[in-house]
């Protein structure tokens, strides 16, 4: 049983150490679409807004194209909000920053989970 205790431990901070995070996000264009399997250039585009959430590090990155619709900008803003209080109580840190969201999220490949399509219909109804 130790031994089993041991190797989670070691695992667990391993990945915590490495950075092993797990991505989360939603486009918003026109319409809604899942961004998993999506690199960070696909996404932060300016006729479309983002929303992408860390779960591991309690962060959802908020990314408003410049060309972006104003429902759509109104949308992105409310699901990440929603999702702050919903995932995090409301502690999570929401970055808008744009050359933050782009420095941070250029570190990883693609986004690797899909948001709960659930949540998101519930959020905007």
């Amino acid at each position: 049983m130790f031994e089993l205790i041991t190797v989670f431990i070691f695992i667990f901070n391993f990945q915590c150490t490495w950075g092993f995070k797990m991505l989360k996000g939603i486009v918003i264009q026109h319409s809604i679409k899942n961004a998993k399997n999506m690199s960070p250039n696909e996404m932060l585009i300016d006729d479309a807004c983002a929303v992408i959430v860390d779960d591991v590090s309690r962060i959802i990155y908020l990314w408003v194209g410049e060309k972006a619709s104003v429902s759509d900008k109104f949308k992105a803003a409310r699901i990440a909000h929603i999702l702050n209080w919903r995932f995090f109580g409301g502690a999570a840190r929401i970055i808008q920053d744009k050359d933050e969201i782009k420095s941070i999220l250029s570190k990883y490949a693609r986004i690797d989970e899909e948001m709960p399509e659930g949540e998101i219909k519930a959020i905007l109804g």
